[in-house]
C-alpha cells in the first residue's frame, strides 16, 4: 500500500489530501471520500474505509474540505458551493493520477459531504457510483445560528437551500444510501427521501440503532462492508 500526500489549489483555498494506492504497476479504481461539515481526512471512519478498500484493490482519496484539517479557509465562511468547487478540483486531481483508472471513480460522502457528493454526481457523468451516509437534503437555520458551537455565516444556509437536492437526485444512479434510524443530527427520513428520488440501480440500508457517525463498531463495520461490496460491483465488476 502506497500513501501519497498532495496539496492542490482551488478557487477558494489550498486543499491538503492523501492518496492511498493498493500497489504498483497498474491503474486502480478509486473512491473519493467526501467528509462531513466539521470532520477531516483523518476521521477514524474514513481511515478505516481507506484500509478496507486498499485490501480489496480499490484506491482511495481522502482530503480536507475548506476550513477543515490541514486545508486553508475559514470554517465559518464555508458553503456547499465552496465545497462543491473543492470536490471538483480533487476529482480532477484523481482523474489525472497515473495510478488511477479514470473510468472507475466513485464518491463516498457522509452528512454535508454526502450532499456535496450528490451534487457532483448529478453534474458529472464520470462519477461511476456513489454511497451516501447520513446525508441531508435540507439545512435549517437554528435559532442560535450555530452548528456545534461554531457561528457560521448566514450564507451556509442560503447557499445550501439554493440547491434542490431532490431534483438533483433524479439525475443520479448506482447509489447506495446508508442511514442510522437513530441519527440525532440528520433525521433518517432525509436519507429515505433522497433514496426515493434517485434513479435505478440504487439500494438503501437503514441501520437499526445507528447514530449520525455510526459510532458503534458493528454499525460502522456493516456500513463499510456494504459500501465496499457496492463499489466492487460498479468499479470492479462493472455491474449494472
Amino acid at each position: 500500500m502506497i500513501e501519497q500526500n498532495f496539496v492542490i489549489d482551488s478557487r477558494y483555498n489550498k486543499i491538503n489530501g492523501i492518496m492511498i494506492i493498493p500497489g504498483e504497476g497498474r491503474r486502480y479504481p478509486c473512491a473519493i471520500l467526501s467528509h462531513g461539515l466539521l470532520s477531516s481526512k483523518e476521521s477514524s471512519k474514513y481511515m478505516a474505509l481507506s484500509g478496507s478498500f486498499a485490501e480489496a484493490g480499490i484506491a482511495s482519496c481522502r482530503f480536507d474540505y475548506h476550513g477543515c484539517g490541514e486545508s486553508g479557509g475559514n470554517i465559518e465562511e464555508t458553503t456547499l458551493s465552496i465545497r462543491l468547487d473543492n470536490l471538483k478540483v480533487v476529482f480532477d486531481h484523481v482523474l489525472d493520477h497515473p495510478s488511477i483508472d479514470p473510468r472507475k471513480i466513485g464518491i463516498i460522502g457522509s452528512s454535508f459531504g454526502g450532499s456535496t457528493g450528490l451534487l457532483k454526481a448529478a453534474r458529472d457523468e464520470r462519477v461511476k457510483c456513489l454511497s451516501l451516509w447520513a446525508t441531508p437534503h435540507i439545512l435549517e437555520n437554528k435559532e442560535d445560528e450555530t452548528i456545534a458551537d461554531i457561528k457560521f455565516k448566514p450564507t451556509i444556509y442560503t447557499d445550501f437551500n439554493s440547491y434542490d437536492l431532490l431534483e438533483e437526485a433524479r439525475k443520479v444512479q448506482r447509489t447506495l444510501v446508508i442511514h442510522g434510524d437513530s441519527d440525532e443530527v440528520v433525521p433518517c427520513i432525509e436519507g429515505k427521501t433522497i433514496y426515493k428520488f434517485l434513479k435505478k440501480p440504487k439500494a438503501i440500508e437503514i441501520i437499526k440503532g445507528g447514530d449520525h457517525i455510526l459510532s458503534v463498531d458493528a454499525h460502522r463495520t456493516k456500513a463499510i462492508n456494504l459500501t465496499l461490496n457496492w463499489f466492487r460491483r460498479y468499479l470492479i465488476s462493472d455491474g449494472e
